[in-house]
């Protein structure tokens, strides 16, 4: 008897001093020290379901233990006694404790936690114990700034709930005798103190130079605190920006370009809005014209310049020929729709290459999962989709690509692509990802996916970075070439769904009766003009399904025939004669139309800063300078568009 007596003083004694050991470790962060009238102590008894708080009882849901050399204890008996506030997700099965601006998250069976969103090194494993999360008592520590000390048996950690003196100055930047200067408080246990005192703490001050600010606070028991201080640059005081600007002469003729040289400056370069007022390229009316010009720098201040210039009766140009002749590519200026068919058409041929078209337009409007389009093909192909998601989840739309050979591996190559969205407005995803699809024609990369026989993948990631939630379109252009028969799945299912297990689940959605859904041959277009353009005003019309005839396929899902009205997805391509002095300009016969030239190896967007928004509107794509000129233009139809479109041919005055 008296030696198992002597065997359980042993193992009390062994037990004690490994907590000693465990928690004095040379690894510990915070250094016990002796508890001043303002902190709280709180004492854990080592396998006892209690705890105490300076010296009075409460029942712990579960006791602290030491488990492979770590000692734990209930978070939710953690944060109540420290006055921490407590959330629970159950989705990540994680643990909020926030307080002051303090936060920190445990999650059941971590190696880590997170401190204010930054990840920590765990000192143990946390883990569930009958239903309390245990966390090693070092995290606790680490996040809550408190220090620790031990005793046979027993833990004790010690925390401050004095009130601390801190604050911020609101201003970054702080101009003498001009800003008006704020103070924010972050003192800690604000709710203790009784009184501050400030000294230097002025709203503007009134010379530049350095200041220090000072904040005391006395606690509840009258003690008056350490004081924090702040010390602060203020700045000589800010120079208003000045506006100015010149033109070359105080007097123009009708329909003369105008040329404005902003001039405007500001003492530390920040104008930060430009406004112009009635600085028109030109005018058509004699008289006086006064031009206005406002700049903000980036503190507000204003600064406001006028100049009248004159013009005379005389007429330099007509506004219509200004227009022709001085309006920026890429922009917009006025026509009269009606006259525009009044202009003869140019007469042209043209030829086709083998690349199919896969075409996915219809259903345009998307309510839930399913297949878009499928079709098997083998050789150059091009790929154009537009939707939209009206259901009401989000969705992904994917490309799969399956190599049907039992015996011969596959390739893809992805060449050009170009993509937009997901947006609300769906003539921009059109245009933009027309845009970006011609920029990767020139820069002519391609990129290679490998299919063993009978292999799916899922290619051209980019369709799918982004869900579409409600309302919002996607659009997408991609060239792909192939080495054998590659049977190209389009589908969509809901966010976060895997795509390549739920696609043998997804049926083939219906046809919506307005929209395009098929395989096309004659993906690219090469149009031969056989005259020179500029003697006289001409016009190209395309997708009028009559000059330039649709191509005619058939939807694979269905076997039903298709035409593609409009030959959405084609590549036009054309090399024109073009006398001097000629503005090549577009003009819009059917809606909306957006999307990019490529005139010359250069990028023409349309329009630079909107859309052609009906017949009477056009924009210049392209003018030819004092000789005659080879001009190469290529387009493609913008998706979300309308046609028919007309490419101008107008001699300049």
């Amino acid at each position: 008897m008296k030696w198992k007596l002597e065997r359980q003083r042993l193992i009390k004694w062994l037990t004690a001093a490994a907590l000693l050991v465990t928690l004095l470790a040379p690894a510990a962060t915070h250094v016990a020290t002796a508890a001043s009238p303002s902190d709280n102590v709180l004492t854990l008894t080592l396998n006892k379901a209690q705890v105490s708080v300076n010296g009075t009882t409460y029942a712990s849901p579960q006791p602290a233990l030491i488990v492979k050399g770590v000692t734990y204890a209930p978070i939710s008996m953690l944060a109540l006694r420290f006055g921490y506030k407590i959330a629970y997700n159950a989705a990540s099965k994680s643990y909020t404790i926030s307080t002051d601006g303090n936060s920190v998250e445990f999650k059941t069976g971590s190696t880590s936690f997170w401190l204010n969103g930054a990840k920590v090194a765990s000192s143990g494993k946390t883990y569930i114990y009958n239903g309390s999360l245990m966390v090693p008592l070092r995290d606790w520590v680490k996040a809550t700034g408190s220090t620790l000390s031990a005793a046979p048996g027993t833990v004790s950690l010690t925390w401050s709930v004095a009130p601390t003196a801190d604050f911020k100055v609101d201003q970054d930047v702080i101009y003498a005798g001009q800003t008006q200067v704020t103070y924010t408080s972050l003192s800690k246990n604000a709710n203790k103190i009784w009184s501050e005192s400030w000294d230097g703490n002025m709203s503007i001050f009134p010379e530049p130079g350095t200041y220090v600010i000072t904040r005391s606070v006395q606690d509840m028991a009258g003690n008056w605190l350490d004081p924090y201080a702040v010390s602060i640059t203020v700045l000589p005081p800010n120079q208003p920006p000045v506006a100015q600007f010149t033109t070359e002469k105080d007097t123009y003729m009708i329909g003369e370009p105008i040329t404005y040289t902003n001039q405007s400056y500001d003492d530390e370069d920040a104008i930060v809005s430009t406004e112009w007022s009635n600085n028109k390229r030109g005018f058509f009316v004699s008289g006086p014209q006064t031009i206005s010009l406002r700049v903000t720098d980036r503190h507000g201040s204003i600064s406001d310049f006028s100049k009248t210039i004159t013009i005379s009766t005389d007429v330099m140009y007509t506004e219509a020929e200004f227009n022709e002749r001085f309006t920026l590519v890429g922009d917009k200026y006025p026509v009269v729709g009606a006259d525009i068919l009044k202009i003869p058409t140019v007469p042209y041929t043209f030829y086709s290459t083998n690349r199919a078209l896969i075409a996915s337009d219809s259903p345009e409007d998307l309510t839930g999962p399913g297949v878009l389009y499928r079709d098997t093909l083998a050789g150059d192909l091009r790929l154009f989709l537009y939707h939209q998601n009206l259901g009401s989840e989000p969705l992904k739309i994917y490309l799969a690509a399956t190599n049907e050979s039992t015996t011969e591996s596959a390739s893809i190559d992805l060449g050009a692509w170009g993509s937009a969205g997901p947006e609300t407005f769906g003539a921009y995803t059109g245009k933009m990802a027309a845009i970006r699809y011609l920029d990767a024609r020139d820069s002519q990369t391609t990129s290679t996916t490998w299919l063993a026989p009978g292999a799916t993948k899922l290619i051209v990631p980019e369709l799918n970075q982004k869900a579409l939630s409600k309302g919002q379109t996607f659009s997408a252009y991609a060239d792909l070439s192939t080495s054998t028969n590659v049977k190209f799945t389009l589908f969509a299912v809901k966010s976060g769904a895997d795509p390549l297990t739920t696609l043998p689940t997804l049926g083939v959605m219906k046809r919506d009766g307005k929209h395009i859904r098929g395989t096309f041959q004659g993906a690219d277009r090469e149009i031969v003009i056989q005259e020179t353009l500029g003697d006289t005003a001409k016009r190209i019309v395309f997708g009028d399904h009559s000059i330039d005839p649709a191509l005619d396929g058939i939807d694979q899902l269905n076997g039903q025939p298709e035409n593609n009205w409009g030959n959405f997805g084609v590549v036009y391509h054309m090399t024109v004669q073009v006398k001097a002095n000629t503005l090549i300009s577009l003009n819009a016969r059917g809606g909306i139309y957006t999307g990019a030239f490529l005139v010359n190896g250069v990028k023409v967007p349309v329009t630079n800063t909107s859309i052609l928004e009906n017949p009477n509107v056009a924009t210049p794509v392209y003018r030819t300078g004092q000789y005659n000129e080879t001009v190469e233009i290529s387009y493609l139809t913008a998706l979300g568009s309308n046609l028919p479109i007309t490419l101008m041919f107008i001699p300049m005055k």
